[in-house]
């Protein structure tokens, strides 16, 4: 049976000119969205492709832009050949719960392809975006969740994303609901609301961090996502009932003692 085949990819950067063209092309398309919106159809369908989110264009398929690129619009693109059965179950448009990963495989994939006699290495990256698109899945509405589940995904973003500039209200628009409707949800499913339950998980890993490394307390609040140094000795200290300075001096002796016991 054929196997999955990679032809050729490559990274968009627009000018603010121009549109997608209309074509249609004898292998499939993976697109996946950096900065901006894509306006593109497939056959009747349109699609708006908003930054972290990917399209597979099928072959055989008329696609083509509806409105002009936007100025601060780029994506990665790939053409590939597969077997039907590849795409059969796989959402052709999707969100990305890890859009970095996206970008990391996509990346390598644009620059290995410049390698001579790399074919093995290419397919294998467009094997794995597309595994990466499968764990994404369509965008669902809230009406369509159940609660549970949508909870659920929350928890899956704000474990990838923690440490990350990430707030309460991007949760929501990635899960496209109302940022008080997902607290109300997710406080109900975890007995802590959104921002709770991200800032437990940053003091939580500032703690670890804290026992393991000499880096300072300012440096280590920052790494985990605190932009406020006060705030985070305030949520440390109400987490942990220590500073954080107490608490790596605790650990620290907790440590000698054990060596000697």
């Amino acid at each position: 049976m054929k196997k999955l085949n990679f032809e050729l990819a490559g990274l968009f950067v627009s000018n603010g000119k121009g549109r997608h063209v209309t074509r249609t092309c004898p292998n499939n398309e993976l697109i996946f969205v950096k900065s901006g919106t894509l306006h593109i159809r497939e056959a009747d369908r349109r699609f708006e492709v908003k930054a972290g989110q990917y399209l597979i264009l099928h072959k055989d398929i008329e696609h083509g832009g509806t409105a002009n690129y936007e100025k601060d619009l780029s994506f990665f693109w790939a053409h590939f050949t597969c077997p039907e059965r590849i795409l059969k179950d796989l959402p052709s448009f999707g969100t990305s719960l890890r859009r970095d990963y996206f970008t990391q495989y996509f990346t390598l994939l644009v620059n290995e392809q410049k390698t001579p006699d790399n074919q093995r290495t290419c397919d294998l990256l467009m094997e794995i975006l597309l595994n990466e698109a499968g764990r994404s899945g369509i965008r669902k509405e809230v009406s369509q969740y159940d609660l549970s589940e949508l909870a659920d995904s929350a928890k899956r973003i704000i474990d990838l994303r923690f440490s990350d500039n990430i707030s309460a209200n991007d949760v929501a628009v990635e899960l496209n609901c109302s940022r008080d409707y997902l607290s109300k949800i997710f406080r109900k499913a975890t007995g802590r609301t959104v921002l709770q339950y991200i800032n437990f998980l940053r003091c939580r890993q500032a703690a670890m961090l804290l026992a393991s490394n000499s880096h300072s307390v300012k440096e280590i609040a920052f790494f985990c996502g605190f932009n406020d140094l006060p705030h985070f000795r305030k949520l440390f200290y109400r987490q942990y009932s220590v500073t954080p300075g107490e608490y790596r001096r605790i650990n620290r002796i907790s440590k000698v003692n054990t060596m000697y016991l």
